[in-house]
């Protein structure tokens, strides 16, 4: 089987385009009349591949449009004709980060599939090299549930590392000989969560739609299957909500700590200066330059340091007695 990872080498537009026995089409944009079905993966931003889902492809122009929009917000849509879906699913090539989502485009006809990418989906291409063995999609529909397994394969790492890292920071904010966590810490978290977030919550929605399309419904396996990816997903933008809310607790955790530490700072302050404010009156008092200070004898120092430690008890006394310490 030819198949090109990248749709920026694609120079026809065909990434790979097979039929259900796993053989190359001899030429990828006739139409298959050989028996069988066939998946065409095709690049969006390729010319040839635009012409021919938006004209010769049979796909209804809404949905051929839909496939190749430069940003389509997930959805699944039944029709007449056949079944769009679209769906996101996260970047794990090397330079990207897993929020940067790629999107697939998916049109589900009785003579196949044609799959529309912008960028390399791995999940199709581990898929596509099932084909010719007993692990090969027995249906369109097989491929598309397929598709959306390894889609959520590949999200749930992500979700559970990032719910990971927050409660590596939730336990530095709960253990008190642990590091402080910065708020600095938090925010990437949340980011992240909500991105995700963004694009996940009406993944889910379609895959409610999907669940109930005819071309699974007719497979009580392939419907089983899919209700179980879409539980799994529907936990999936659970915890991204949940995680954005606990770091939003965490965060308010946080400040209310820092809070804490500042406030009592400031109490010590407040009541070192209360201490020695009467001090600083009388030291000031017996420093002026004038005549007439007071215990000018051999025992006048003694008697003034003795006079000042007696005020300092009195006013300690007296702020115990009002309760300010």
């Amino acid at each position: 089987m030819q198949l090109i990872s990248d749709p920026q080498l694609a120079t026809n537009g065909v990434l790979f385009a097979i039929d259900s026995e796993g053989h190359d089409l001899t030429d990828p944009y006739a139409p298959h009349e050989m028996g069988g079905w066939a998946w065409r993966h095709l690049a969006q931003t390729n010319d040839q591949a635009r012409d021919w889902v938006l004209n010769k492809s049979g796909i209804p122009i809404g949905e051929a449009k839909a496939m190749m929009a430069d940003h389509a917000r997930p959805r699944c849509v039944q029709t007449d004709q056949g079944l769009l879906f679209i769906g996101r699913g996260v970047n794990l090539d090397p330079a990207s980060v897993p929020e940067d989502v790629k999107s697939i485009r998916v049109w589900l006809d009785q003579t196949g599939i044609v799959t529309v990418v912008k960028r390399r989906m791995r999940s199709a291409e581990s898929i596509a090299q099932k084909f010719g063995s007993h692990e090969a999609p027995q249906s369109p529909a097989d491929v598309l549930v397929q598709l959306f397994s390894q889609m959520i394969q590949f999200i749930a790492p992500v979700v559970q590392d990032l719910g990971d890292q927050l409660d590596d920071i939730q336990d530095t904010v709960i253990d008190e000989n642990a590091p402080t966590a910065q708020i600095s810490d938090l925010s990437p978290l949340r980011l992240r969560a909500v991105s995700l977030h963004r694009y996940l919550a009406p993944m889910y929605d379609a895959a409610v739609t999907l669940c109930n399309a005819p071309q699974l419904t007719s497979s009580k396996a392939l419907r089983a299957e899919s209700n179980l990816i879409k539980d799994q997903l529907g936990r999936i933008v659970e915890e991204l909500a949940a995680i954005d809310s606990r770091a939003a607790v965490t965060r308010d955790e946080i400040i209310s700590q820092r809070s804490d530490q500042l406030n009592q700072r400031v109490y010590v302050l407040t009541v070192l200066a209360g201490v020695c404010l009467p001090l600083s009156v009388l030291t000031g008092m017996l420093g002026m330059n004038v005549g007439g200070i007071p215990l000018g004898g051999d025992h006048g120092f003694l008697i003034t340091t003795l006079s000042m430690l007696t005020l300092s008890g009195v006013t300690l006394g007296v702020l115990r007695l009002i309760k300010w310490i």
